[in-house]
Order: C-alpha cells, then structure tokens, then sequence
C-alpha cells in the first residue's frame, strides 16, 4: 500500500518538474526490488522456522512430552498466521491442538476448537488427509466425553471422505435400582400427579371465569353495532352526502400534507448530498496537500539513500580489494609455508600450533653428493657456484615432484630425499630407483653442455637404502620437516660407498627391487661404524 502512495506522490511531483523524472524512476526502482527482496527473504525465513516448529512439536509429542509440544505448536500457529498461508495454518492448528489433547483435563476443550479450526481450513483448501487426521482425533475425544452427537457427526464425516465407517462408542451399563429406591421413586411421582390435579383443576376454573368474562365483553360489542347500525338507517340521503364530501376533502388535506413532507425530506436530502460532496472535496484537497509533503519527504530520504547507496558502493569497491590483497598476501604464505613442509604436516601445524612425530616401518632415504665439489668450487666465483647450485637442485626437486617424493634437506652440496612420507603410499622403492636414474640423466646432459661451453661440470654419487625412520617437525622458529635414524646414516653410506653417474642400493632395498631392475652384486663392503654391509649397483 505504501508503495501504491509513494508511486501516486511521485507522480504528481513529475507532473510539476518532468525533468526529476528519470532520478524519481530510478530510485523508485530501487526502493521496490528492495522490498521485493527483502519480503521474499522474510518469507523464506519464516516458512523455514515454521517447518522447524512443526517437526519440532510432532517429536515432542511422540515423546509424550506434550507441555513443551504445546508450546512449541502456540509458535507455530503464530508464525503461521503471520504468513497468511490457511495451509500451513491448518497443519500447525492441527499439531497444537493433538498436543492440547494429550495433556488432557481443561485443555481438551481447547483442543476441540483448535481441531476444528484446522478442519474447516482443510476443508477449504482441500486437504483430505488432514481433514481425516482432524476427525478421527475429534471423534475419539467425543468417545470419551460422552458426546453421542458430536461422535456421530463426524463418524459420517469420515464415512464421506473414505467410505470406513468409525466403531460407535458403546453403551453406558444401565443402572439397576433395588426394591427400596423403587418405592422412593414411586411415592415421589404420586406427589408430583397429585400436584399436577391440582393445578389442572385452578386451570379449568379459571378457564371458566374467563370464558364468563368473554361472554360478557361479546355482549357489550354486538350492542355497540346495534346501537351504529340503528344511527346509520336514521342519517338521511344528504347527510351521507355531506359525510362523503367530507371524507373527500380531509382526504386531499392529508394528500397535501404528505407531499410538503416528501419536499421537506426531499430537500434536506439534497442538502445533506451537497454537504458530503464538500467535505470530500476538502477531504481530497487535504490528501492532495498531505502526498505532495510525503512525496517530498520521500524524495529527501530517496537522496540521502541513493548517496548512501553510492558511498557503500565506493567502500564495497575498497574492501574487495583489500580481500583481494590479503587473500594474494595468504596464498603467497601458504605457497611458502608448503615449500618448507608437506602438506599434511602443515595443516597439522596450522591447526594445532605443533606437529607431532611420526614413525615410519619402511621409507627409502635417497643421498646425493657431487663428486670433486672442492675442486670445481675453485674454478668458480662465489656467484657462479651459488647459481649452478641452484640451477641442478631445481632440477632435481622438479623430479622429485613428478615421483611423489619429499625432498627433506641440503647440506652444502648434498641433497637429501625420501619416498614413503609424509604418506606411506605416495612413493615406493621402485619410484625412488627410477628418480635416481633420472637425476644422473639429468647431469649427464648438463655435462655436456658445459663441456661443449668449457666449463666445469657437476657429477654425482647415489646412495639409497630402505628402513624405519622417525619423521617430525623441531624448532620454534624457521620450521624444518627432518628425518631421523640409522636408516639415514645407512644411506648416507650407500652415497659414500657409490661411483659418480651410478647408483648404489642396498640388500633391503634390493630384497624389494630386485624383481624390476637388474642389479649387480658388489659384496661386502667395509663401511664406516658399520662393518662389512652387502651393496649392488642398479643398472640404467
């Protein structure tokens, strides 16, 4: 309705300055989707809590917790009404009404009107299985109350809906009086006949005073019409005459008068006709006055929104992309962050603050060390052993990457790796044996670019060996995901038992291998702090 007024006072303002008229359109536009959508959402909100309320009232009950029901039903049916929907009012009223019943004592009655209430709209909307439910609980009360009636009534009801007629309540058991409670009520019907005779005889005597009484006002009339009849033969012609014309004239008299009094109701009429139409011609002068003030109060408010709208738009614009920023700033971090951890090990650390240590039955640590680095190193400015550093341990992470394997560290020249961790799956024994290959391959080719350039070249030693290891993250600060064990000494062996551009297993990873690559058997060998330990070299 206030958008019916807003769109007449507009209007009229548009009549008096058309060039506000684009403005005045647009911001109407807006005010209209506005409430639209906000009536839309409302709407939505309230169906949701009214579906909440109703599964809600029907657990309860089928608890038999039904106070709570009850209350929950009252919501409800507000609820309900607010929406002006007689459907879901109908399945609420329904609910609240089953939950009053199985209180029982006083609130029955009330759940008889509630259950009714909920009939007739299912009645209207067509509901039939609601229409049953409402008279099934409705005749069942009626059972209990006695109402024989009521029962009936809607015992057809439910016959007119399905065709199954309800069981009649049965009988209330007579009740058998003994031979003295009999005389009692013998003796007392006696009294009340003989009370009853006497009445009836006051009656007829009264009846015949009264008849007496008739008689005698009968006697008085038909003498009275006698008495007319006789003055009637005495009048003579011209006086019947002179009656009749006098009859005549009062006749004409009374005509006169009542059409003066149809002329006087008739112009008060008009009267009152000409002073309506003035009291609604100052009435639509006042409402005219009254929308053009709320039109321009409208207008200001419209203005002052619309700016408002522009403002929020401008710092709507400022906040996207301060987002923007952050989220940009966030996944740099997490980029980062995933460089220097795995992934698992890194959402555990974000979300509990700490990473806990992990044990490992079978992980294959990969040692690589460059062969003669002091030497080379020499030959080289600082910025150049740095840059060709860098540029084989890309290199080598971009292969650990394509095998699924976690590069744990550098130190100095040496590059350290593993396959089995963080997931124990992610990378077999198999998959490291084939990394191995592909680092060598990798240096081979760099080599001879640097001999075709005359420059000196990498060549490394590869050691793997397969064990349980213990995994963690240590330190508060600059995170560092490490490994710990013989199994990470006994590889670091196998590298520096190798030959540079070969690779060197040992027998426990050779026991797993042995069926996908060709190896060769170097025997014992004598290791540092180790002993003599059983080595093989894979073949390419």
């Amino acid at each position: 309705m206030w958008l019916l007024k807003l769109n007449y006072s507009l209007s009229l303002l548009t009549v008096y300055n058309p060039a506000m008229m684009k403005p005045i359109l647009i911001v109407l536009s807006l005010l209209c989707c506005s409430h639209f959508l906000s009536a839309q959402e409302d709407v939505a909100d309230k169906k949701a809590q009214l579906n909440q309320y109703l599964s809600q009232a029907q657990q309860l009950s089928a608890q038999g917790n039904h106070t709570q029901a009850a209350e929950v039903g009252e919501k409800a049916v507000a609820v309900a009404t607010e929406l002006y929907d007689f459907s879901y009012l109908a399945t609420a009223l329904n609910v609240y009404g089953k939950a009053l019943n199985g209180m029982g004592g006083k609130q029955k009655t009330k759940a008889i009107a509630n259950l009714e209430k909920s009939l007739q709209l299912a009645k209207g909307k067509k509901m039939i299985e609601l229409q049953k439910e409402n008279l099934e609980v409705l005749a069942i009360i009626a059972r209990e109350r006695g109402k024989d009636r009521d029962l009936k009534e809607y015992t057809e009801q439910l016959m007119a809906l399905n065709g199954v007629a309800m069981p009649l309540p049965p009988k209330s058991p007579s009740v058998t009086l003994d031979k003295s409670n009999l005389k009692e009520e013998n003796a007392k019907l006696y009294e009340q006949v003989a009370v009853l005779s006497s009445e009836l005889s006051n009656s007829h005597q009264n009846k015949s005073h009264g008849q007496e009484s008739l008689n005698r006002e009968r006697q008085k009339l038909v003498e009275i019409i006698s008495t007319q009849q006789e003055a009637i033969k005495d009048m003579n012609e011209k006086q019947a005459k002179d009656a009749l014309l006098l009859m005549q004239q009062k006749k004409m008299v009374d005509s006169l008068s009542f059409l003066k009094a149809f002329d006087s109701i008739q112009l008060a009429t008009n009267k009152m006709a000409l002073s309506q139409k003035d009291a609604e011609l100052k009435l639509k002068h006042s409402e005219r006055n009254l929308l053009l003030a709320l039109a321009g109060v409208i207008f200001i408010i419209a203005a002052g929104l619309y700016n408002r709208f522009l403002n929020f738009k401008r710092n709507n614009a400022v906040l996207e992309e301060k987002n923007r920023i952050i989220q940009e700033e966030r996944q740099r971090s997490e980029n980062l962050l995933l460089n220097i951890l795995p992934s698992s090990i890194a959402e555990e650390l974000k979300t509990l603050g700490h990473a806990n240590t992990r044990r490992y039955d079978s992980v294959s640590v990969l040692f690589a060390d460059f062969k003669n680095f002091t030497s080379i190193a020499e030959k080289l400015t600082p910025e150049e052993l740095v840059s060709e550093l860098d540029h084989c341990f890309k290199g080598f992470d971009k292969i650990m990457g394509k095998f699924g394997m976690e590069k744990i560290k550098t130190i100095g020249d040496a590059y350290m790796c593993a396959g089995g961790l963080p997931d124990p799956y992610q990378s077999n024994p198999t998959k490291v044996i084939q990394a191995a290959f592909e680092m060598q391959n990798f240096l081979e080719v760099l080599k001879e670019q640097r001999m075709r350039e005359g420059r000196p070249y990498f060549e490394a030693r590869i050691g793997i060996h397969t064990g349980p290891i213990i995994a963690g993250v240590v330190g508060e600060k600059k995170f560092a995901y490490d490994i710990w064990g013989d199994t990470v000494n006994v590889a670091a062996r196998m590298e520096s038992s190798s030959d540079a551009g070969k690779v060197n297993i040992s027998s426990s990873t050779y026991e797993l291998v042995k069926d996908s690559f060709k190896c060769e058997y170097r025997g014992k060998i004598s290791v540092k702090n180790k002993g003599e330990v059983e080595m093989y070299w894979v073949e390419n």
